[in-house]
């Protein structure tokens, strides 16, 4: 019988602090792809002074925060992840987007409302169950249950700006913990209003007849306006320590800014209704990643932008979850609309639709300032990311299974062949790997740069030929380390979250950073957020993911696998001088063809 959607939680293994050989071991090899010999010995001798001097003390100062801390790692992660990041929210924030438009709805004027409405009632059904505990709990491969820790976090979060270090406030509570908010905030033209989930009648979820009515009052209201909306939403946009202290500035001019942010800051999500036409992926994910700062509240967990033609991607806080939290309700919306294939069957009755209340503002010309400099850091933005959706459509899982190969590790050997073909070099490469089998787990790096991988990349340069076995060993070799590596990283023996942990835990002490963090190669192999290429799979599922990248020169890579096709969303910034997004792309699905056929002539090859 199941325990419910958080009953296993308190069942699942403690993450604890990692052993440090095996760390600096990982480290080391992570180093050895991309050093030369004198660099990778300078390193090694970096490391074996750390492990004599200073390794000890930090291990100890982070042992003992297991005593207290179940995950030694959550708050950490958190804080300096995160919530002390000054950074504008755009270049933290992620985009996913579901595959409505190549299902069901394809993108069509006069659709915005309709569709927007379906998937508010399909939210109250998500809802729902999820406060009742209903949800399935995610399971890995073998069944190993995973955390749904993050799901508390996916609805009724937002990360509230602070000076020095926001706070991360969720007011979700189980129907067991007591009441939790109901409502939504809608944007339209930069206007914001609240309107509830459920009837107060009949308490259950209203239609998407009875949400149409209530969002074209809200249309209604807005095309009547004399005057241009203040666009609020556009201080969320801000460097966050200005944003705190504006909001604090915003709160002290009227109790009712106050209630207002609070009904913001509780609402199960915002739902935006956008000017803008979004046809294709590609347009999709840019308009929602970048687009009209007035409509889009940063700080929220689940923002859904809905384009003038139908198309909709979700804009989601990081600090609050990952990705694959928001896929999971993805694919429960697309449960939903497939059974129907996307038309309302139910009751068209409107008699009873959620009131429409608008939230205004008392402003100040401190806030309309802030609002404009929060316009100018967002367009600066969006004019500086480049982003392209590619789908390569010679292979799928399903050719892949065939294969016996692992289909991540064909994509992440594309990824580094593409780029050393395009630079003349490797790159650092920062992989998702889940640590969810653990209590209230997230993530650990995979650094895919391995040596094995890079010799295989090299050789198959040098060769030009799908069909030298000596390239095809090299090949097995890094497939091999790719499936051990990320293995071991999902069960907590990666690298990346001890050694920053170690860094921390040197700040904290008040002690001098040690050597090994101020090594060149712990820059050039990732350390401290400097991957060159951030990358993440987002599984066999419908939905496709995109963050900005992490360094000037550096790509992000984010990719799906479903049946017959490899869809991958890349992102880069268009003014730097190194990276090129058109030739990248171009690149990687020539990879994609060459390593693809290798693995199918050594298949052959076996017969």
């Amino acid at each position: 019988m199941s325990k419910g959607t958080f009953g296993y939680e308190d069942s699942l293994p403690d993450l604890k602090v990692p052993q440090l050989q095996n760390t600096i071991e990982k480290y080391l090899d992570s180093v050895r792809a991309l050093a030369n010999d004198s660099e990778y010995e300078n390193t090694k001798q970096v490391c074996r002074k750390f492990l004599e001097q200073d390794a000890s003390k930090l291990q100890e100062y982070l042992k003992n925060k297991e005593k207290d801390h179940r995950n030694w790692v959550e708050k950490l992660w958190l804080d300096k992840g995160y919530l002390e990041l000054r950074m504008p929210l755009p270049y933290m924030n992620f985009t996913g987007t579901p595959s409505y438009a190549e299902q069901f709805w394809p993108p069509q004027d006069g659709t915005q409302i309709e569709r927007m409405a379906f998937c508010m009632h399909i939210l109250s059904l998500f809802y729902r169950g999820l406060r009742a505990e209903r949800l399935e709990v995610h399971r890995g491969s073998g069944g190993t249950v995973f955390s749904m820790d993050q799901c508390r976090t996916a609805f009724n979060t937002c990360q509230t700006p602070h000076r020095g270090k926001d706070e991360l406030n969720c007011y979700f509570k189980t129907v067991s913990e007591g009441q939790s908010p109901t409502h939504v905030i809608v944007i339209y033209k930069g206007y914001l209003f609240k309107m509830d989930l459920y009837s107060k009648k009949t308490g259950k979820g209203y239609t998407p007849p009875q949400f149409e009515k209530s969002i074209e009052q809200i249309v209604e209201i807005c095309n009547n306006k004399k005057t241009e909306a203040p666009g609020m939403a556009a201080l969320t946009s801000l460097n966050r320590d200005k944003w705190a202290d504006v909001r604090e500035h915003l709160i002290s001019l009227s109790p009712v800014n106050k209630q207002n942010l609070s009904d913001i800051d509780t609402a199960v999500g915002v739902f935006t209704m956008d000017d803008h036409r979004a046809d294709v992926t590609t347009e999709i994910m840019y308009n929602v990643l970048c687009g009209n700062p007035i409509n889009r509240w940063r700080d929220k967990s689940h923002n859904e932008v809905w384009s003038r033609n139908g198309t909709v991607a979700t804009s989601c806080a990081h600090s609050a979850i990952d990705g694959m939290v928001m896929v999971m309700y993805m694919e429960f919306s697309t449960a939903v609309l497939k059974k129907c294939n996307g038309k309302w069957t139910g009751s068209f009755n409107t008699d009873d639709v959620s009131p429409v209340e608008e939230l205004k503002f008392e402003l100040s010309d401190v806030v309309s300032s802030a609002i404009e400099e929060g316009k100018k850091i967002a367009y600066k933005f969006n004019d500086d990311l480049w982003l392209k959706n590619i789908v390569y459509t010679h292979f799928g899982k399903n050719k892949l299974k065939q294969l016996k190969i692992y289909p991540d590790a064909i994509v992440q050997t594309s990824i580094q062949l593409a780029y050393m073909r395009l630079h003349g070099a490797p790159a650092s490469t920062y992989e998702t790997a889940t640590t969810r089998q653990f209590y209230h787990g997230r993530t650990e790096t995979c650094r895919t740069c391995t040596p094995e991988l890079v010799a295989f990349c090299m050789a198959a340069i040098k060769s030009k030929n799908n069909r030298d076995q000596h390239v095809w060993s090299l090949l097995r070799a890094a497939h091999a380390k790719f499936v051990h590596l990320m293995q071991e990283c999902k069960n907590n023996r990666g690298c990346d979250r001890h050694l920053f942990g170690l860094a921390v835990a040197a700040g904290e002490l008040g002690l001098p950073m040690p050597d090994l963090f101020t090594d060149p190669m712990y820059t050039k192999t990732g350390g401290g957020g400097n991957f060159t290429l951030s990358t993440s799979f987002v599984g066999f599922f419908n939905s496709s993911g995109v963050v900005a990248p992490m360094l000037d020169d550096g790509y992000g890579c984010f990719y799906r696998i479903i049946d017959d096709s490899v869809v991958c969303t890349m992102t880069s910034w268009r003014y730097s001088k190194q990276t090129n997004l058109t030739r990248f792309s171009a690149y990687l699905e020539q990879a994609l063809q060459d390593v693809y056929e290798m693995f199918v002539n050594m298949n052959d090859s076996k017969l």
